[in-house]
């Protein structure tokens, strides 16, 4: 009878003692002790290690490519949070500083026209006929006279010369009488004056007479 070349511990017991004395005992069971040739367990554990060793790489290289995948992840988010903090605090500055420059031009248009006012207020009666109208047409001039400065409020002749509310008051009366009421004017030729012989339409260039005329003509309101 023919020996098997390799057996499991039930057909190994079964064996006479010589014959088992031919086997060598292995992982698998046993096999025939014989030189020469090669039961391929050290192929198999060769290959066993080889598919362990490429499967450990595998491994780590997903987790190297995950990790880097994931950090490169953050950093976009970290960067376009960032941006998106950048964007909001250039958008609050801008806006702050509008509501800035807003807020300076309010007062400085405030300080101007309240230093107008008070150029005007010692002109005009506003209880007087047309008063109220009279009294914002000379205010817009005043205005013209009027600056603010980081000083403060500035007011400037024709020629940008330095002037005081009574030199502003003393232009305006000579240059709209028809404007100021007449006991405050420098002379006659405020509304509600006896003079007469102007023409119906007046000339702006002409005399006080003249002016007043082309004013009630362009401003038939203030009559």
């Amino acid at each position: 009878m023919a020996l098997q070349y390799q057996l499991d511990k039930e057909k190994f017991e079964a064996l006479e003692e010589g014959q088992q004395a031919l086997y060598r005992e292995t992982d698998d069971g046993y096999v025939l002790d014989v030189e020469g040739i090669d039961d391929g367990k050290e192929l198999k554990e060769a290959l066993r290690k080889e598919r362990e060793e490429r499967a450990e790489a595998k491994r780590k290289l997903k987790e190297f490519e995950t990790d880097a995948e994931r950090k490169e992840r953050e950093r976009l988010e970290k960067q376009q949070e960032w941006e998106q903090l950048s964007k909001k605090d250039r958008e609050r500055a801008d806006g702050l500083e509008k509501q800035l420059s807003e807020l300076k031009d309010k007062v400085a248009n405030g300080e101007r026209t309240t230093a107008a006012e008070r150029v005007v207020a010692g002109l005009i009666d506003r209880e007087a006929a047309g008063g109220v109208q009279r009294y914002e047409l000379l205010r817009k001039e005043a205005l013209q006279h009027i600056a603010h400065t980081p000083e403060g409020v500035k007011i400037n002749g024709p020629d940008g010369e330095a002037w005081d509310a009574k030199q502003l008051g003393e232009h305006l009366s000579t240059q709209y009488p028809f404007l100021v009421d007449g006991s405050k004017a420098s002379g006659g030729g405020a509304p509600g004056s006896k003079g007469g012989g102007a023409a119906k339409t007046g000339n702006m260039g002409g005399n006080r007479e003249e002016r007043k005329a082309a004013i009630k003509s362009k401003y038939p309101e203030l009559d």
